[in-house]
């Protein structure tokens, strides 16, 4: 039986027997899609539930979709669940740039749903109430905007192109910013 001879197999495939050259021929072969382009990997429920603990923790989408090898396009796939039926708007409050919560409103049965994406309670749009009623949330709303009884009320109405007094509407011209706080409110509508 004949020795087989890897050194000049490997002369005849690669060009080379130097292993150094060979080490990162191999690495370059194991490293298919450079550019990343095409099809993104799936995650599967474990890899999902890891990208929302970093994210409860503080990481951003960007360094989450670092640590997954992935865009923070796919990453925020995999975190922000579509809106469910009924539910019409999704507030997301957030902190600087950091989601905290999700309210989910459907204003048709005036109910909401939350999701927390941050475990700093002083962050989350109803602090340690995971069940928020409807009652709540127009409280929320009411806190994230200029009071009724501001002095020349009228004025700061028409400057924001309302007629009269209401928390939500002036949130969505706002978007619920403050200035005793870096809180503020990201607002999307469920697309027909």
């Amino acid at each position: 039986m004949a020795e087989t001879d890897y050194r000049a197999i490997c002369l005849e495939l690669f060009g080379t027997d130097d292993v150094e050259k060979l080490k990162m021929i191999a690495k370059q072969i194991r490293q298919k899609n450079t550019r990343h382009a095409g099809r993104k990997r799936k995650f599967n429920e474990a890899e999902t539930e890891e990208m929302k603990r970093l994210q409860r923790a503080g990481m951003t989408v960007n360094d989450i979709a670092r640590r997954f090898g992935t865009s923070r396009q796919i990453i925020g796939k995999y975190l922000n669940t579509p809106l469910p039926e009924g539910y019409t708007m999704r507030m997301t409050y957030m902190f600087r740039h950091q989601p905290c919560t999700t309210i989910d409103v459907d204003f048709l049965r005036r109910n909401i749903r939350i999701q927390n994406k941050t475990d700093d309670i002083l962050h989350r749009a109803f602090g340690t109430n995971e069940q928020p009623t409807w009652d709540d949330f127009e409280c929320f709303l009411q806190e994230r905007c200029f009071p009724k009884t501001r002095g020349h009320l009228k004025d700061e109405l028409r400057a924001l192109g309302l007629d009269s007094y209401d928390p939500l509407q002036i949130v969505e011209k706002t978007k619920g910013r403050t200035a005793e706080d870096d809180l503020w409110l990201k607002i999307q509508y469920r697309q027909t």
